[in-house]
């Protein structure tokens, strides 16, 4: 009668407990798992800076988007992304505004007009950086005129942007070519009169020049930034900050090119909206593992020379970015 009794005083307990749980296994509705997302992103080749943004990147979607899958590939490099991307075999790619502009007019690297492809967001500023020695005569770009300029590797983005700059500037250097590393030798051991290389800043390949010889930066006068920009709208002027480098001193005005990251135009536009927002948002997480990042904002997105996706314009619009409408992707 005793253990009746124990086991009656429990009962009222066992009761409240079941009831407490019932919702997790009598309800009708299930709790549904999150939709899984797969995309791909073709990068660069691996150790460069545009695949670790790449990387950095999907790393940050991945965590605050649940049920997104990344796949980050290495390629030979941001225009060779251009191709796969234009097949739609690429979701994302690592691209830049020259690379949109030589996409869409069928240069260099392609022989067909590609337009299957959309701007979402600036990665860095690629500064156009002239530099000689500090006791050079040579003052201006203009000066450059007869002298030896090394431009970096033949055919390479930078040196492709170099010529076209002095080309519609009236310049006519000797220029000289070769691997970057090469070109710092060179530049050490005053091989050359000076040297014009497309690259963030500060650039690393200048802090080890100016390690061993004394530089100094040329400037472009703001009528020579406009004629370039006009010519070639993937360069905008802008100015490299004294004290970007240590020897540096003064502003720099020069142009500079974005690098970027460009959506394929058939990913639904809430997800591109999602993307673009979760990056900006935590900014400063991707900026702590890709200092370079630091050089752009939103902002940057007016200097876009491709379509932007519909799905980012609607966050870069709620954020006050005021896009044109001739740079909102539209389906033909």
């Amino acid at each position: 009668m005793k253990r009746f009794k124990k086991g009656f005083c429990l009962f009222p307990v066992l009761l409240i407990a079941l009831w407490a749980v019932s919702p997790l296994f009598f309800t009708g509705e299930a709790v549904a798992a999150p939709e899984e997302i797969r995309l791909s992103l073709g990068g660069a080749s691996t150790g460069t800076w545009i695949y670790m943004f790449c990387a950095t990147l999907s790393e940050t979607w991945k965590r605050y988007i649940p049920g997104l899958k990344i796949t980050v590939l290495a390629t030979a490099g941001t225009t060779a992304n251009y191709l796969p991307m234009n097949r739609a075999e690429l979701d994302l790619a690592g691209a830049s505004t020259s690379g949109d502009w030589y996409a869409m007019h069928g240069l260099y690297f392609t022989k067909d007009k590609l337009f299957n492809f959309c701007s979402m967001m600036p990665a860095t500023k690629g500064f156009n950086q002239a530099f000689t020695y500090v006791e050079s005569p040579i003052k201006t770009w203009k000066e450059l005129e007869g002298k030896r300029v090394h431009i970096g590797a033949r055919a390479s983005p930078t040196s492709v942007i170099q010529e076209e700059h002095c080309k519609v500037l009236g310049i006519k250097p000797k220029f000289v070519y070769s691997t970057p590393q090469e070109a710092i030798e060179m530049v050490k051991d005053r091989r050359v009169d000076a040297m014009i290389y497309g690259v963030g800043a500060p650039w690393g390949g200048l802090m080890d020049v100016a390690a061993s010889v004394k530089v100094k930066l040329l400037s472009l006068t703001p009528e020579e930034q406009k004629k370039v920009h006009d010519a070639y709208p993937y360069q905008v002027p802008d100015t490299i900050p004294a004290k970007t480098y240590a020897f540096q001193n003064e502003d720099v005005h020069t142009t500079m090119g974005l690098q970027t990251i460009n959506v394929r135009p058939g990913l639904p536009d809430d997800l591109v909206y999602k993307l673009v927002k979760v990056i900006w948002e935590h900014w400063d997480e991707v900026v702590k593992v890709v200092p370079a990042a630091k050089w752009v904002s939103p902002k940057e997105m007016v200097n876009m020379v491709a379509p932007i996706h519909p799905g980012a314009v609607k966050y870069y619009r709620e954020v006050g970015i005021q896009i044109p409408d001739h740079l909102v992707w539209k389906k033909n």
